[in-house]
């Protein structure tokens, strides 16, 4: 498990937690940086599946 957190939002938050908490939560912010991550992808994927999908129905209907 990676326990260092890669974007600037959650390094940042995650410095906002006073010291002696830090290593608490640790675990949760790196969890909810990797939903994040994921949910991301999955909406970059979904979205270029969506266009390619559309662009090629487009080619479609001009060739008619």
């Amino acid at each position: 498990m990676r326990n260092e957190l890669v974007t600037p939002f959650w390094r940042e938050a995650y410095g906002s937690l006073p010291a002696h908490v830090r290593e608490r939560y640790l675990g949760d912010f790196v969890a909810a940086e990797r939903w994040e991550l994921s949910l991301g992808s999955l909406i970059e994927v979904w979205t270029r599946a969506r266009n390619t999908t559309r662009g090629l129905f487009q080619q479609l209907n001009f060739a008619k």
